[in-house]
């Protein structure tokens, strides 16, 4: 029996491990952006977490609520986002000071 292999055996074998390569790329690319969705998430529910909690009264606010006092907050900081772009809730008023009061 013939020990070298044949070119086309070497071809073969080097397809082989191209393709194992290339699925390995995959499911390490798979993980990286796992990883980097778990990392975001984290970040986003800790500083979401921070945020509510310098709110008072938070808990009982709907979003909507939440985020017009949120937007009023930092108004003078980021111009482009009004309170009044919201739609207008039920129980939310606007105070002489630009604040909302429910």
């Amino acid at each position: 029996m013939n020990a070298r292999k044949t070119t086309a055996d070497k071809i073969a074998n080097v397809q082989e491990r191209k393709q194992q390569l290339e699925n390995e790329m995959k499911r390490l690319m798979q993980q990286q952006r796992k990883e980097e969705r778990k990392a975001r998430d984290r970040r986003i529910f800790r500083r979401g977490a921070h945020i509510e909690s310098l709110v008072a009264g938070s808990t009982e606010m709907t979003d909507e609520q939440f985020y017009r006092v949120i937007i009023n907050a930092l108004g003078k900081q980021f111009p482009h986002k009004k309170a009044d772009s919201l739609p207008t809730g039920n129980n939310a008023e606007q105070t002489e000071s630009g604040v909302t009061a429910f």
